[in-house]
């Protein structure tokens, strides 16, 4: 049984299914652009690999979108001087400590 037909089968009302879907597809989504956040870390990692950086640590970072909160890993790199870095932060444009997107 699909998750959508126990889903419909468990609520009460039409109303708390669809309260449930939209739980389910917030969760879904954010999950997906996590995911997505990953790879494209994955990628960037691997471009500063072959510019010279250095790997340090893979962190877990959380933001706050307005589809929900959106939890994903990236990587800490040291650029050739030193210097520590989350690349995919910086191209996303975040800053440190933000826990919000810009909207």
């Amino acid at each position: 049984m699909s998750i959508i037909a126990r889903l419909l089968k468990d609520t009460k009302s039409l109303i708390e299914f669809e309260e449930q879907v939209k739980i389910l597809i917030q969760n879904a989504f954010t999950q997906w652009v996590g995911e997505i956040f990953e790879t494209l870390d994955k990628t960037i990692k691997q471009k500063k690999l072959e510019d010279g950086w250095e790997y340090c640590r893979s962190d877990n970072r959380s933001i706050q979108f307005l589809f929900g909160n959106v939890t994903f890993k990236r990587s800490l790199m040291h650029d050739k001087r030193g210097n520590s870095h989350y690349p995919l932060d910086e191209w996303l444009g975040l800053v440190p400590h933000q826990r919000y997107s810009p909207l």
